[in-house]
């Protein structure tokens, strides 16, 4: 880890010529006080500063989000902590982050500074107003901590990244269709319960976000140094199909209906897929939502895509594809619009 030590010159002059105005003050009043005084000014920076570079090693510095996700209008649960395993108290640590959302690119710098005493685990919270939804994301720039007489300051190494969702509210379509009659299980298929999964892997790719910890391959992760994710196959024709426009001009009023319309799937316990469409590598992911995690996870997954300006880019792109044969349920704002399957 390097850490990047800065020298205040001002201070120091600031400091000299402080010492000796009280030098030609002593000459001059020769008050017994002043010596007293005078001899402090000399003992600080003999005490401060070797306490200071022994302890600002020690610190450690967190930022982590209390939650997975809040709702739109919620604010964002963030806490910095300062862990000081020293006797050296930090009065001036000085953090900079800026906070961004993927969806509206607008990036806003803060500053903050917190006192660090000694032998503590200070913690400051810090939350984070959400206008959107989308990923917000929340990078600390600089963690800086300078010695009591700001002779010295020092910036922490500190990397991480936060990704918070935000989702909106569901809007609730009760007029969905059902599972089309025709669709039935294949010859692979082991058990009546909709929506089955095999417990076959179909594929191992790259992990991209959003993509739920328990499909990790542990083993080749670590083999291959990198995180890699386990395609399941699934055990039945699922021919209703999701598929959501990121239409820029809307993509709240979709995410929301999107939402509604997988909860109302749910609860019928229909077998469906959600489709995203990533319209620059022109290229289709389809994820089951059969529970709250993978419905979380399916949001989330569409949050890391590219949005654009053009109406029914995703439902042209499929039909053209012939990627599925299924019925489609185009979400596009708060429109619902179903293709039958032919």
């Amino acid at each position: 880890m390097k850490y990047k030590v800065k020298k205040h010159i001002l201070s120091m002059i600031l400091y000299i010529v402080g010492f000796l105005a009280g030098l030609v003050l002593l000459l001059l009043l020769e008050q017994p006080f002043l010596i007293a005084f005078l001899a402090i000014l000399a003992l600080l920076p003999c005490i401060f500063l070797p306490l200071f570079f022994l302890s600002y090693k020690k610190l450690v510095f967190k930022a982590y989000c209390i939650c997975s996700g809040v709702e739109k209008g919620n604010a964002i649960p963030i806490r910095f902590k300062m862990e000081n395993p020293t006797f050296s108290p930090f009065f001036l640590c000085d953090i900079t982050f800026t906070v961004n959302n993927l969806y509206f690119p607008n990036e806003l710098t803060h500053f903050l500074s917190i006192h660090v005493s000694p032998k503590s685990n200070d913690e400051v919270k810090v939350p984070i107003d959400t206008a959107h939804v989308g990923i917000v994301r929340l990078s600390v720039s600089e963690v800086r901590v300078s010695d009591l007489l700001h002779f010295f300051s020092v910036t922490l190494p500190f990397t991480p990244k936060l990704e918070v969702p935000v989702f909106p509210e569901e809007r609730m379509k009760e007029d969905l269709p059902a599972t089309p009659a025709s669709d039935g299980l294949d010859e692979y298929t082991e058990s009546d319960s909709k929506g089955n999964i095999s417990s076959d892997i179909k594929e191992i790719r790259e992990y991209q976000p959003g993509d739920r910890l328990q499909r990790i391959h542990w083993k080749l992760s670590a083999k291959l140094d990198d995180l890699f994710v386990k395609e399941m196959a699934h055990t039945s024709v699922l021919s209703l199909v999701l598929l959501p426009e990121l239409y820029r001009d809307n993509i709240e009023e979709t995410v929301s209906t999107l939402l509604g319309s997988i909860k109302i799937l749910q609860q019928r316990e229909e077998r469906f897929e959600v489709c995203l469409y990533n319209h620059a590598a022109v290229d289709f992911s389809f994820l089951t939502a059969f529970d709250e995690a993978s419905k979380t996870e399916a949001i989330i997954r569409l949050y890391y895509l590219p949005l654009y300006d053009e109406k029914n880019l995703a439902k042209d792109a499929f039909f053209a594809s012939g990627v599925k044969k299924a019925t489609v349920i185009q979400i596009i704002g708060d429109e619902v619009i179903v293709h039958p399957m032919e």
